[in-house]
């Protein structure tokens, strides 16, 4: 897949700006939605409860902004992919090593980002800001994906 134009990283980087204006909250919802339109990946989260009053729980807020600060770390190292891919291996490592979370529920949380992103942006988010965003979710599942194939089991 084709890296990042810089027309893609400014889209990128304005959308984000707009999600990470306030990070736990949007983390939050992400987790959330993670859970009602992908509850086979509750089963990953053991930490963290899945049922209930999530909107109050603090656990939750907590991991939902942990999600956002490590994408945040991404999108700022755009420019540098080699530190992104880096940020993305331990990502991947604990993930798969620790968790035991299948690289595809890596695609499940990418979709609801893309749709909370729509949804904070409304009519903003234009379809060349959506491509680039799939751009950049094809370029992180791309990396995962070889993270997990490359890291054995510790």
């Amino acid at each position: 897949m084709a890296l990042l134009t810089d027309a893609d990283k400014k889209n990128i980087q304005r959308v984000w700006a707009k999600l990470f204006e306030n990070p736990e909250e949007n983390g939050k919802t992400i987790v959330i939605r993670l859970f009602r339109d992908y509850p086979e990946t509750k089963a990953y989260f053991k930490t963290i409860p899945t049922e209930g009053n999530l909107q109050e729980d603090p656990l939750v807020r907590f991991h939902g902004r942990r999600i956002v600060v490590a994408l945040n770390q991404v999108v700022e190292n755009l420019n540098n992919w080699k530190q992104a891919c880096r940020i993305l291996d331990r990502l991947a490592d604990k993930h798969k090593n620790v968790h035991q979370v299948p690289a595809v529920n890596f695609q499940s949380i990418f979709q609801v980002i893309l749709n909370l992103c729509k949804e904070l942006l409304g009519n903003e988010f234009s379809t060349e800001v959506s491509l680039s965003w799939e751009k950049l979710f094809g370029l992180l599942s791309e990396q995962i994906n070889a993270s997990y194939m490359s890291t054995s089991k510790s």
